[in-house]
């Protein structure tokens, strides 16, 4: 009877065993750091390949990035990144990639860096190092996506030689752009507004006139290779030498010469706070070879292109100026920024009929009155009276952005749906980690959270413009902050709609 009784254990237990969907559902409660778990692989061969294989697959996209909790970036400690958004110490970096290279035997396919520039330099060339020895390999086999390694070398020859592997590369540092002599399509590239400087301060000193400046130009922008997409980092603070003052400006024909020669299809705008190259150079403005321009100039200065792009994507995470500029018309916003020029001058530089935007924050704008921020966003989106345009735009919101306390009655009251919009019937939902790091926010931005959204739309029939505004909340404010007396007592208030949508109330 025991014989029998263990056969059939040991043909569950083979089941079990052999079970790939079983096995990979009982590794999913382990922790998410599966540094904490590898006494599992003593267990069973089924179990330890399993484990190795569900590595491999959360290995294939690495993000590689320095992060912080304080605003005091002077005394940061930075012996330390986040990988895949786990904390590792500058020790364990080298076992670590070493464990993914030799035991799991990891195709990395897509890496992205992030701040690694404020990493201490002993530190951050270690790393660019370790990144292409361990994880990309001398032959970059398997390799489709680099972003933001040339962040930490300034454009060095293992980035080049990667970068004819890659379908997605960037941001390119000029050097990287003068060995790209070959013939490529490339999904996506990345540049700078850095670069568009480079490149103009290179023809410059090549030349002795406008005429050979422009011959210059043609001869370093090559149409030997192509993308479907390029995106451009643009850094919101840089400032020109030995001037404190903003400073944003770009070689207009520079840029069009790129759009020209590469061929590109669709563009993807990033406003940027912070990088490391926040110095000008100015030789370029010295001369009148290129016409000045900048996002947030007066939109009636800025020469309408004749070019034509599917879609323009903007994104806002890591902004601070123009998420205030969007947010705050002046005199609210000290000193003005002039982003109400933001959307007009995109038409005119990268003209499309469709644009996209993704407002992950709202920091640097008042975090309160959701009806005010609605009524400025409308004002800044029909200020040209835009024709023959789709806009759409994601905002992630704060709690606080939908109520206010009343100081006379110390209650609080709810905000109500600035006029204009029409609430959608659609019912919006998406997870999303709180970015960027701000503050004393630190770590805990990289936690998922469940966004509710609802839908607000704005219609001009005659001019062929629509317009979706997206507003998205966690779903946990909404169940902990808001209680049914509440959302009876203010009927029409903005958040009471986010609970009929779910059935609520």
């Amino acid at each position: 009877m025991s014989v029998k009784k263990n056969s059939v254990t040991e043909i569950l237990y083979a089941k079990v065993f052999t079970n790939q969907h079983l096995l990979e559902n009982i590794l999913s409660y382990l922790s998410d750091d599966f540094s904490k778990n590898l006494d599992v692989r003593l267990v069973n061969k089924s179990i330890n390949n399993t484990f190795l294989r569900l590595i491999r697959r959360n290995h294939r996209t690495m993000k590689i990035e320095y992060a912080y909790n304080t605003d005091d970036v002077i005394k940061l400690k930075k012996n330390y990144i986040y990988i895949n958004y786990r904390k590792i110490s500058q020790q364990d970096v080298l076992p670590y990639f070493i464990f993914l290279n030799t035991a799991v035997g990891v195709k990395v396919r897509k890496i992205t860096t992030r701040k690694l520039w404020m990493l201490k330099d002993k530190f951050k060339r270690r790393l660019h190092d370790l990144i292409h020895s361990q994880l990309i390999g001398s032959n970059g086999t398997h390799i489709q996506t680099l972003i933001g390694l040339e962040e930490a070398c300034d454009g060095c020859e293992k980035c080049s030689n990667i970068a004819q592997k890659c379908l997605e590369y960037g941001p390119l540092r000029f050097s990287t752009l003068q060995t790209m002599i070959y013939s490529k399509n490339y999904k996506k590239l990345h540049v700078t507004d850095k670069l568009f400087e480079d490149i103009a301060e290179y023809c410059i000193a090549k030349s002795k006139n406008k005429e050979e400046c422009y011959k210059e130009l043609d001869e370093t922008i090559l149409s030997t290779i192509s993308c479907d997409k390029l995106a451009i980092w643009i850094n919101e603070t840089r400032v020109l030498p030995n001037d404190e003052e903003n400073h944003m400006h770009m070689p207009r024909e520079v840029i069009d010469i790129i759009l020209r020669k590469w061929n590109v299809k669709s563009i993807k705008l990033s406003m940027l706070h912070k990088t490391n190259e926040y110095v000008c150079r100015d030789e370029w403005l010295r001369y009148d070879y290129f016409t000045r321009v900048r996002l947030n100039d007066p939109y009636s200065k800025t020469k309408q292109s004749d070019l034509k792009f599917n879609h323009v994507e903007v994104s806002l995470s890591y902004s601070q100026e123009c998420v205030r500029g969007l947010g705050n018309l002046p005199p609210e916003s000290e000193p003005p920024g002039g982003y109400d020029n933001f959307i007009p001058n995109i038409r005119r530089i990268f003209p499309t009929d469709r644009i996209t935007m993704d407002l992950s924050h709202w920091f640097a704008v008042a975090r309160k009155d959701i009806e005010k921020k609605m009524s400025t966003i409308l004002q800044v989106v029909t200020m040209e009276k835009p024709q023959n345009l789709s806009l759409d735009m994601k905002f992630f919101v704060q709690s606080g952005t939908v109520k206010k306390l009343n100081e006379e009655t110390n209650k609080e009251e709810l905000l109500g749906i600035a006029s204009g919009y029409v609430l959608q019937e659609n019912r919006l939902h998406c997870f999303k980690k709180s970015s960027p790091f701000i503050g004393g926010k630190g770590p805990k931005v990289f936690l998922d959270n469940k966004w509710i959204g609802r839908r607000f739309h704005i219609e001009d029939t005659v001019n062929q413009f629509n317009f979706n505004l997206d507003v998205y909340i966690k779903e946990k404010e909404l169940e902990e902050e808001f209680n049914e007396e509440l959302l009876q007592e203010y009927p029409n208030s903005f958040v009471r709609h986010f609970f009929a949508c779910n059935n609520k109330i």
